[in-house]
């Protein structure tokens, strides 16, 4: 089984990919603490695209910055988010991560596998053995949310009556390469370099 690829080559991978994908330049940005600039900017998207029983206040937003681990992965066209992904050490599980929250403007794009794929990588290399993260079946816009991320890796692991649906992909290289190679390369784009004829 090959190596899943060092973080910074695997976030150039992202950029070259979502820009082949939506067709103009994005680049991507790794942060550990959010500026109360982009902060407000991150809120706004999140606002926008879920219903208002799932908007963070702004302390609890800042909260989960503080949080061991934490990350911040911020997909850009022209200086401005178009994506985010965040999330943490999950409290629960030292040997888990916790996915926090995703959200993209330009649903349907193929972006928040990318971003989600990027975070597998760091937690590779950080040594999280598993990524969690809660959702919903299906959302109030019909999205299905536990299939995309069953097409991922991820796994039902129980229902929550207060989390919701709690979802879990192990971090090793034989989850990771499969769906790194699959998302950066081969779902209606280029191969990997060593897959070329």
């Amino acid at each position: 089984m090959e190596t899943p690829p060092l973080l910074e080559d695997a976030m150039r991978r992202a950029e070259d990919r979502a820009t082949e994908k939506l067709g103009q330049p994005y680049t991507l940005y790794i942060y550990s603490h959010l500026s109360d600039a982009l902060l407000a900017k991150l809120e706004a998207i999140d606002h926008h695209k879920f219903r208002q029983e799932l908007w963070y206040s702004h302390d609890e937003f800042i909260e989960k910055t503080r949080q061991r681990d934490f990350v911040c992965f911020v997909l850009s066209a022209d200086g401005e988010p178009s994506a985010f992904l965040y999330g943490y050490d999950y409290a629960d599980d030292p040997s888990a991560f916790f996915l926090d929250e995703v959200v993209t403007l330009v649903e349907g794009s193929g972006v928040g596998k990318i971003l989600i794929t990027l975070l597998l990588v760091y937690c590779y290399e950080l040594g999280y053995k598993n990524v969690v993260l809660y959702t919903e079946d299906t959302d109030d816009k019909g999205r299905r949310l536990k299939r995309f991320y069953e097409h991922l890796g991820f796994t039902e692991v129980r229902t929550d009556p207060e989390l919701g649906l709690v979802m879990r992909i192990e971090v090793t290289e034989d989850t990771l390469m499969p769906l790194y190679n699959r998302v950066m390369y081969s779902e209606g784009g280029p191969h990997p370099p060593y897959l070329k004829d």
